[in-house]
């Protein structure tokens, strides 16, 4: 890139115009404006366009030949375009160059921006530490704006989704000028609370008269997931009655209104088998897909037609008929082999939500979309609280069989894309009760015992010692069915890894409360399905309310209950969540999104076993891979809007089922 040698100079004379520097006794000429005003022109093209990296060379460069404070000035925001280029290791080097100024306006940028570069490294306690203490009331209203956003970004990072409410409440409140802005911030807020539980919601209320108790109160209205649109409107006019004085756009509520139901006129095709090795699992599917359909009134529900897909051969054939017999979006299959077939399809000309997931990256279509209880999100959602947390060494505990290897695979995969490094994995046999040896393996106790022999024959004489556990460790991922799950806890803790944060995959819990039999979990943690933990949830489609009419949903396949809910009610979301990547439906089985290969993602509950009992601690994280730092969504003025002003410097800138049964 070839940089103009003048520009340090320019910026600089443009700046000490722009504040009036009493040194300078004569104005700079037109023709210097001019070019200054060209150059931040490139910069702010540059940025417009993506090209962070290149504003953040120019700048840089610029900032080479310049004194303090441009100099600092202009690293700055050149560690900002670098951030936003993803690159981790010129962010760093950068700003291990700035120290804090007598500018409070700087020194708060210059925090923000290490607690990007922080949250980056995967460090959530260092980043808050950093946004301490909150930038005061009379600091420049783009920067409060920066640092709420960040922070609830830091909070959602770490799972904390009140505090991350709480920081997009405040935000709301400093985006009083600008109606598009806020209204993003305020569907990310009720999108925010919607996630967590309806207890959670009425437990952790603040005390009135906070604006924070209306918009939790309206996220459990949204959370109903009302299809019927008189209903809806009811709910939300008594919401209103309520809380008269809210903050909540207009706009924001008709947004709901607006969004548009399953009707009467609308043929949907069901695709599941009713034979072979699925058919329970299917029956579980469409139990529950079947619910929420008599959820809406009898005027509004879509005409269903179910086909048998038990034989493979006839995937095709069936998908063929379906469409002759007019059906507008087709539910299923449900076998994978059945999902690639359809994805090798050149034309689909129909919506397809898919239950299920193929595995190859390549394999996908804009018509279909891909929905099962896929167990190796599981493991990557693991792998990145363990690392949000602190952790950076892990030990892996997985049966030897194929379930196993690919949750192992899933966990390492993310783990070490993280940064993360594995000490060990061993692999115990699923068909015995003794797992000393794969245990004693994982935490070197072999290694330790072998030291001991070998001081005693070097000594010539007994020593008394204990066997000591590795120390280098600093979480354990296990994956384990409950009846195995109760008898590895106890042998861990008996080779001393009580002290090692253990977590696992859902599959360690029955669903139903033992607590006679689940007190020998001891005391860990697993990600699962929100709706098969909230036992207090009300509502037609709770748990506890379905449990009375299908006594199914106690049994091992309950979590399946929740996807059939969740197909019928993406049934009218699927446009939007492709329209919108990343956005979450928030659904019965998860926080539901679309990635980039139209695969439904699920966020999913924390849960802590503690005691035989099982309750809800918190919400997996969403980092993508490389680890992002936070983006501020809601800037009012993206940095390549800014206009030039008697070719001034601008301001320093402010902005960041694979198989279904196998959730039994």
């Amino acid at each position: 890139m070839q940089i103009d040698r003048r520009l340090p100079l320019l910026l600089l004379l443009s700046l000490l115009f722009v504040q009036g520097c009493t040194t300078m006794r004569t104005e700079p000429s037109p023709e210097t404006l001019q070019l200054a005003a060209q150059i931040r022109l490139r910069v702010e093209l540059m940025v417009e366009s993506g090209d962070y990296a290149g504003a953040a060379e120019l700048l840089q460069a610029s900032a080479a030949e310049s004194e303090s404070p441009l100099r600092e000035r202009l690293l700055l925001e050149a560690v900002e375009y670098w951030l936003k280029a993803g690159d981790r290791s010129n962010s760093l080097s950068l700003v291990q160059q700035l120290q804090p100024s007598d500018d409070p306006d700087f020194n708060l940028k210059l925090r923000m921006l290490r607690t990007e570069i922080a949250v980056q490294q995967g460090d959530i306690e260092q980043a808050l530490d950093l946004m301490e203490p909150s930038p005061p009331q009379d600091a420049p209203l783009s920067l409060r704006r920066h640092y709420h956003s960040n922070m609830a970004e830091i909070f959602r990072l770490s799972g904390n989704l009140l505090e991350s409410a709480r920081e997009l409440d405040v935000l709301d409140q400093l985006l009083q000028d600008d109606e598009e802005q806020r209204l993003a911030a305020q569907q990310q807020l009720i999108q925010t609370l919607a996630t967590m539980t309806d207890t959670a919601l009425t437990l952790l209320q603040p005390q009135p008269p906070a604006t924070l108790i209306g918009w939790m109160e309206l996220a459990k209205v949204i959370k109903l997931q009302i299809t019927d649109p008189a209903v809806l409107s009811t709910n939300l006019a008594v919401w209103r009655e309520r809380f008269p004085e809210h903050p909540a756009l207009q706009t924001l509520l008709a947004g709901y209104l607006e969004q548009r139901g399953l009707s009467s006129d609308d043929h949907i095709a069901i695709l599941l088998p009713r034979s072979g090795p699925y058919a329970k699992v299917a029956a579980a599917v469409r139990d529950g897909f079947m619910a929420a359909w008599y959820q809406q009134p009898p005027t509004h529900r879509p005409l269903l037609q179910f086909y048998d897909s038990s034989e493979l051969k006839e995937t095709l054939h069936i998908y063929q008929q379906a469409v002759l017999q007019g059906a507008q979006m087709i539910v299923g299959p449900l076998n994978k082999d059945a999902v690639r077939m359809l994805l090798n399809l050149e034309l689909l000309d129909r919506p397809i939500l898919a239950l299920n997931q193929v595995d190859e990256p390549g394999l996908s279509h804009p018509n279909l979309f891909q929905f099962g209880l896929a167990p190796e999100d599981e493991a990557e959602q693991i792998a990145e609280r363990a690392w949000l947390e602190g952790n950076r060494t892990a030990l892996i505990l997985t049966p030897a069989n194929q379930w196993g290897e690919r949750l192992a695979g899933s966990f390492r995969a993310r783990w070490e894309a993280l940064g993360g490094q594995v000490m060990e994995q061993q692999r115990y046999n699923p068909s015995e009760n003794d797992f000393s040896v794969p245990i004693r393996r994982l935490l070197n106790i072999n290694e330790s015992e072998a030291r001991s022999r070998a001081l005693t024959q070097l000594l010539g004489r007994s020593l008394a010692s204990e066997p000591r556990s590795r120390e280098d460790a600093d979480v354990i991922f296990l994956a384990a069915r409950p009846q195995k799950a109760r008898q590895l806890r106890p042998q861990l803790n008996f080779y001393q890894a009580g002290d090692l944060t253990i977590l696992s995959t859902s599959h360690i819990y029955t669903g139903v409360a033992r607590t006679d039999l689940d007190r020998d979990l001891g005391k860990i943690s697993f990600v699962d399905t929100p709706w098969l933990l909230e036992e207090s949830q009300e509502g037609a489609l709770s748990r506890k309310q379905l449990e009375k009419l299908m006594p199914g949903v106690k049994g091992r396949y309950a979590r399946l209950y929740a996807m059939g809910i969740d197909s019928y009610n993406l049934l009218t979301h699927l446009q939007r969540l492709q329209d919108q990547p990343g956005r979450p439906f928030n659904g019965n089985s998860g926080a539901l999104y679309l990635d980039s290969r139209n695969r439904i993602r699920r966020l999913l509950a924390w849960a802590d076993m503690e005691r035989g009992r099982a309750s809800i601690s918190g919400y997996a994280p969403r980092i993508e891979s490389p680890l992002p730092y936070p983006q501020n969504t809601f800037d009012p003025q993206p940095p390549g809007s800014r206009p030039i002003q008697d070719a001034s410097l601008p301001p320093i800138t402010d902005h960041d089922l694979n198989r279904p049964g196998a959730a039994e």
